[in-house]
């Protein structure tokens, strides 16, 4: 006995400290690391949004960027010897159907106050978010007015990559071959080649 308790009351009393009142104690440090551990878990969770986002944004933009089949596009004569490209507004809204689908895109045109050019104001919805681009057009040779918004369109598609690589003077030879960069096929290799580089072949 010391201090007027016998062993076995001490060791009970010692007992009893560690276990707590309603069974083992846990460690006080337990709950901070629970706290860590939740917001580790919380963090990765949003950093799988964020790249899954990122990569539902890059897919959207590729599929947009994607060279059209050589059949839809259109030329006419430039200046000197050259040759315009350009794609119709259909081919246009075809590419926004099955890239985003047709709830997910609107257009919205506006005639300025001289009344000799008209704006098309093109949203597209990507992950819940509007996005606009806006550009325009004057009348046309070809049905005035109706040409005219058909042109806004395909300008303002352009500020979403579609159709935006028939402005590069070497989409074409002056055969009016298309590069091979230009062509869907050729694309889509280019894209899989910077996905693996194991796959990459020389594309012109």
């Amino acid at each position: 006995m010391a201090n007027g308790h016998s062993a076995e009351a001490i060791e009970s009393i010692f007992s009893e400290d560690l276990r707590g009142p309603d069974g083992p104690s846990v460690p006080q440090n337990a709950g901070w690391e629970q706290q860590e551990l939740n917001e580790k878990q919380r963090q990765e969770t949003e950093w799988q949004k964020e790249d899954e986002a990122r990569m539902m944004i890059d897919g959207v933009s590729e599929a947009f960027k994607r060279p059209f089949p050589i059949k839809e596009v259109l030329s006419r004569p430039g200046k000197g010897s050259t040759l315009l490209h350009y794609i119709d507004a259909r081919s246009v809204m075809k590419r926004l159907d099955d890239v985003v689908g047709m709830a997910n895109w609107q257009t919205k045109i506006i005639e300025t106050a001289s009344g000799t050019r008209v704006l098309c104001e093109l949203s597209v919805k990507i992950e819940g978010e509007w996005i606009t681009k806006t550009d325009g057009s004057g009348d046309t040779d070809f049905e005035k007015e109706k040409g005219a918004i058909s042109r806004a369109l395909c300008r303002a598609a352009t500020h979403f990559g579609i159709g935006r690589y028939l402005y590069n003077p070497s989409a074409f030879d002056r055969n009016n071959n298309p590069a091979t960069w230009a062509t869907p096929e050729g694309y889509d290799k280019m894209i899989a080649a910077r996905a693996d580089p194991s796959m990459y072949t020389h594309i012109e």
